[in-house]
């Protein structure tokens, strides 16, 4: 049954990809058309990539908790599922916190990605919505 468990998860982050991946090729677009705007200023593209990076690593222990969640009783899911939150948002705070720090990272262009998920989530709720 925990192998079935797993399964569903892994299935649930998958479909997540495309928009994703849809969301990041027009950020990316966004963020070439600003770098050559501003004069060639890298910190947009690295601070990007950090970003994405920082999103990917989030995203990927989310899917990581819930799986070893699913394996515990509800009481004990529901105190890993928030300490885990605790963990992840602390760790996210800490790497951002370096973004704003050094020099070659640009905070905002870092901290855009964070909101992808987010976004992926509605848009594919929103086209099930539609296709119901």
């Amino acid at each position: 049954m925990a192998a079935r468990k797993n399964r569903i998860i892994k299935q649930e982050m998958r479909s997540l990809l495309p928009y994703f991946l849809a969301i990041n090729a027009v950020y990316f677009a966004v963020v070439i058309v600003l770098f050559f705007a501003l004069g060639f200023d890298y910190t947009l593209i690295t601070g990007a990539v950090y970003g994405n990076g920082v999103c990917v690593l989030n995203f990927y222990l989310l899917g990581v908790t819930a799986e070893i969640a699913l394996k515990k009783t509800a009481k004990a899911a529901q105190i890993y599922m928030n300490a885990m939150y605790f963990v992840r948002y602390l760790g996210m705070f800490f790497l951002m916190t370096a973004a704003a720090l050094l020099p070659c990272f640009s905070l905002f262009t870092a901290i855009v990605p964070l909101l992808f998920p987010k976004f992926a989530i509605t848009l594919r709720a929103i086209r099930e919505k539609s296709e119901l």
